[in-house]
């Protein structure tokens, strides 16, 4: 697989983490994912440039939520 559709797919995985489980930090994330932090990252990326997230930094780490 392409990265785009690697990306897509790890953006649509994380959309479903946060709808089923609420907010999550970035480490909390890619534990779950068992991913790659580049692949997380771009993946973020996508979702946050579509508007479809929101990423808030709390004391050490980022807090992604959906919009």
């Amino acid at each position: 697989m392409e990265l785009n559709g690697q990306v897509g797919e790890t953006a649509g995985k994380i959309w479903h983490l946060l709808n089923e489980g609420g907010p999550h930090t970035i480490p909390q994330l890619k534990k779950k994912l068992n991913g790659s932090g580049e692949l997380l990252s771009f993946a973020l990326g996508w979702l946050a440039r579509e508007d479809k997230v929101d990423i808030v930094q709390e004391k050490k780490a980022f807090k992604v939520a959906l919009r």
